[in-house]
């Protein structure tokens, strides 16, 4: 297969969390998997920066950090952002839902599961993990 056509198709991703390593072991994953790594960054201003740079990624992968999702979303409301988060509260999910995450993965869930979230992302689709796909459901539900 022809490498680099495979990677103008990919889905282009990046990857936010403060953490370098548990940053380049989510990276390695998504590049292994055929995504293409657009930029990591340790927080939202950097994030910032390289979306002003290198555009904006299909899939923004945001670990833990609320405050950085919410500030994303309120510079690019069209940015698909996959919350990635231990927090499986109603409150937390909610939260995070109300801000206009795409999706949210529980950290703790199977880490294949990543992939298929970014898969669902990409193709314009939201994705929540069963631990909070419930949350998600009753959520959407009262908008309607």
């Amino acid at each position: 297969m022809d490498t680099a056509k495979e990677n103008k198709n990919a889905i282009r991703v990046a990857v936010i969390d403060d953490n370098v390593q548990l940053r380049d072991m989510s990276a390695k994953q998504l590049k292994n998997s055929g995504f293409t790594l657009l930029f990591e960054a340790s927080n939202e201003q950097q994030a910032l920066e390289r979306i002003s740079t290198d555009g904006l990624p299909d899939v923004c992968i945001v670990e833990e950090d609320f405050v950085t999702a919410k500030l994303l979303l309120e510079r690019h409301p069209d940015l698909n952002v996959l919350m990635s988060s231990t927090n499986d509260d109603e409150d937390s999910v909610t939260e995070m839902l109300e801000t206009g995450v795409s999706g949210y993965v529980l950290k703790y869930a199977d880490p294949d599961e990543i992939v298929t979230a970014v898969k669902a992302l990409g193709s314009s689709k939201k994705y929540f993990s069963v631990g909070v796909s419930n949350i998600a459901t009753e959520y959407f539900a009262k908008l309607s």
